[in-house]
């Protein structure tokens, strides 16, 4: 029980109200003595006037007094009847629609159970939900242009808790899906669903008894990086569903111009409806690329749709620009500076100490950044995209460059690379550095463990999944050369993984080698052993004459490779809020200004190239709160690739620009295709810890045992001057002084 008091004056006069009436109440009595009033009734008055001043008082504060008891009811239940137009297909059992049969269904079986065992909400959906009444059921009509499973909960469950947001709970829940399973949302919905700590149970129209129709692989998503360097190997996630094709063999195609680059066979186990597909590809050309991904059968007519899918990257020509400090002469630099040299993609500047303050510095030609001696402010360092840190003492640098690393990493999202040696410990004592890696050092760090004797290692199974030892290849992994020595740490910190292992360990588990980890915008790889280059050397196995020490140097520095390469003094990035859309939706771009000196009145100006080559004009502007950031849309109106080409102009003169793309599809046709998705009913409720119901078994149905009581907190409130109930008991209080005194003859 909780009070809370309103008062209609300040607490210093009401104070000074109390005062001036217990003055009263002794004048009062005293003149009751005065009178010869019996001393018994004299007290008795006092007592009933001071309950008076009480009451009086407490109407001037006007107290509000809550009280919470905890009750048992059922869970919450929202059921939501998808109203979409593929609803409206005619249900084999001739009651109609879909849509109908459903209702029915539900009318005669579960209406009433559920109603008894849950607390209750209707909602019909299509895009998105809405209330309906329990006697508006049977009337509702399928008409609805699309589906969209996850806006349609997310509006459903914010209508439930706004409604019980006075005295219930709302942190978790059921939801009952019936639906034919054909959704066309972007988002999906078991992640909002888990999010949200909801539960899914699905029902199917009865149609599904009458079979899935004709076999189909479709592609129900790709995912990949939308900007990536020349020469970087780009992943394509693919994840596809089928129906009718177990056990056959079926060929995933990427192309890129039409032209098949990647390709891999794969099969659907009895049982399996979902599975995900891993293409690789390095692009060997700058500019704007579209890939596809098909899914093929023989005989080819076996698929019939949704069996391709087109991305567009932005594959940049822009060199990662690589500094390398180091102050011990060590193999690694050796070797490393080869690959850095090497590669088209990096451009190397290094700096190795000759003792004291002197350092040699070595540079390739093309490199953009020149430093005239060893950096000693953030400025210097802006230039470069990534930071490798040898064996160095960062005691000895300036005070402004430690900050400035941290700063780069976590802000600007630059990448950093620690590779340990005998002085790590020095950054024990510099939480500004020590915070950035994904693992935890100490002192007993640069103590190399097993030193002089091998260390055995292995590539963890998250490592194992990482870009950082990918290989058409896998088998150049299976015997990696033992290591010299090693620099473990006490152990990773959360969120980070560990990549390669040692087979000893310590307390917290084997030994760790190699972790990384994102802190802010930037990613960290720490690299615990100055002997990696052993695999360089000793190995026996390659890939494409390559060594695995070459492999994975190249994966590693790419998948590192901070997504914002710096290409200037001011640089300007343009980022969609998604990188797909349907027709008719709204194109949201954000423009981000990075510069290294202040702009006179910044304007981001941007042409919108449409795929039939239609170039449109668009004005961005500033966002309201946050300097340097400008927003514009524009509407979704033609299907295709969508090539933005922004510029950023200061004193009448471009200071910078950027691309950017997006894909836009043609709006999903609700009726294209009609069949009712089981894979999908079932994947929901499955992945959300749900039933999907069966209609002749009512242990899967969301009632009774399947949908035990609850405990919630209720909640009720008492306003003790808006009810009356203070102004009516001083009323009668004061109507009892007036009668006793009446009464008695002491009026």
């Amino acid at each position: 029980m909780s009070t809370h008091w309103i008062p209609i004056l300040p607490p210093a006069i009401i104070a000074l109200v109390v005062v001036g009436l217990l003055g009263l109440l002794g004048y009062g009595s005293w003149l009751l003595v005065r009178k010869n009033v019996p001393v018994k009734w004299i007290g008795i008055l006092a007592a009933l006037r001071v309950v008076i001043i009480i009451v009086f008082v407490l109407c001037l504060l006007q107290p509000v007094v809550s009280c919470n008891r905890s009750v048992k009811q059922g869970q919450t239940l929202l059921v939501m009847f998808d109203t979409s137009q593929s609803m409206s297909v005619p249900d084999p059992t001739g009651k109609g629609s879909r849509l109908k049969e459903v209702t029915a269904w539900m009318d005669s079986n579960l209406k009433s159970k559920i109603e008894k065992s849950s607390n209750t909400y209707w909602f019909a959906f299509d895009q998105n939900s809405r209330p309906v009444g329990v006697a508006d059921l049977n009337s509702l009509q399928a008409t609805g242009a699309t589906t969209r499973y996850a806006e349609s909960l997310a509006s459903a469950w914010d209508f439930y808790r706004q409604t019980t947001s006075a005295g219930g709970s709302a942190s978790s829940g059921t939801i009952l899906l019936a639906s034919d399973g054909n959704d066309f949302s972007p988002r999906d919905v078991v992640e909002l669903a888990q999010s949200l700590g909801l539960t899914i149970y699905t029902l199917a129209p009865a149609a599904a008894k009458e079979g899935g129709g004709a076999a189909d692989v479709a592609i129900a998503n790709v995912q990949t990086a939308r900007r990536v360097s020349i020469g970087s190997e780009t992943r394509f996630q693919i994840t596809l569903r089928q129906e009718g094709m177990e056990n056959k063999t079926i060929t995933v195609n990427l192309k890129e111009n039409g032209k098949v680059v990647q390709f891999q066979n794969i099969t659907f186990p009895t049982g399996q409806q979902e599975k995900q597909v891993s293409l690789s590809y390095r692009p060997t050309e700058p500019g704007i690329k579209e890939y596809e991904v098909e899914v093929v059968s023989t005989p080819p007519d076996s698929i019939q749709e949704n069996n391709h899918s087109k991305v567009s990257i932005q594959v940049l020509s822009a060199r990662n620009e690589v500094l390398f400090l180091e102050d011990t002469w060590r193999w690694d630099f050796k070797f490393l500076r080869r690959i850095f040299e090497d590669d088209p993609s990096f451009t190397f500047t290094g700096f190795i100490s000759r003792g004291g303050s002197t350092y040699v510095q070595f540079g390739e030609p093309e490199r953009k950044v020149n430093l005239s001696s060893f950096p000693q402010t953030k400025a210097e360092l802006e230039r470069f995209d990534t930071i490798v840190l040898g064996d160095v003492h960062p005691k000895n640098w300036t005070k402004a460059l430690i900050p400035a690393i941290h700063t780069l990493v976590v802000d600007q999202g630059k990448s950093l690379i620690v590779i340990a040696g005998p002085n790590i410990a020095d950054m024990v004592d510099i939480p500004e550095l020590t915070s950035l890696l994904p693992v935890e050092i100490t002192a007993e760090t640069a103590n190399p463990e097993l030193a002089g004797n091998p260390v055995q290692v292995r590539i963890s199974p998250e490592g194992a999944a990482s870009p950082f030892f990918f290989a058409s290849n896998p088998s150049i992994w299976t015997e990696l050369q033992p290591l010299d020595q090693i620099y473990p740490p006490l152990r990773k910190r959360p969120a980070a993984t560990i990549l390669l292992e040692a087979t000893t360990g310590n307390n917290y588990g084997p030994f760790i080698i190699i972790a990384e980890h994102t802190i802010g915008r930037g990613r960290v790889l720490f690299i615990g052993t100055d002997t990696l280059w052993k695999w360089q050397t000793n190995s026996q196995q390659a890939e494409n004459a390559n060594s695995p020490y070459i492999v994975f140097w190249q994966q590693a520095l790419r998948g590192l490779a901070p997504v914002r390469l710096s290409t200037g003094s001011v640089n300007l990035w343009i980022q969609p809020d998604r990188t797909k859309y349907e027709t008719g939706e709204n194109i949201t771009l954000r423009a981000e200004i990075q510069s290294d000196h202040p702009l006179v009145k910044p304007k981001v100006q941007a042409t919108i190239t449409l795929p039939d080559g239609k170039k449109i004009p668009l004005d961005f502007s500033p966002h309201p709160t946050q300097a340097g950031i400008f927003q514009a849309s524009l509407e979704a109106s033609v299907p295709g690739q969508h090539i933005i080409t922004a510029t950023v102009s200061t004193e009448g003169k471009v200071a910078s620009e950027s691309i950017a793309v997006v894909d836009v599809e043609k709006s999903l046709a609700e009726m294209s295709n009609i069949r009712i998705n089981e894979a999908n009913l079932s994947r929901i409720a499955s992945d959300t810890g749900g039933k999907k119901v069966d209609r002749n078994d009512s242990k899967t149905w969301p009632i009774g045992d399947n949908l035990a009581p609850v405990m919630v907190q209720k909640t009720r409130v008492f306003d003790l001057w808006n009810n009356f109930t203070l102004i009516i008991l001083l009323a009668l209080l004061l109507g009892t002084d007036w009668l006793l005194r009446l009464l008695r003859g002491y009026v």
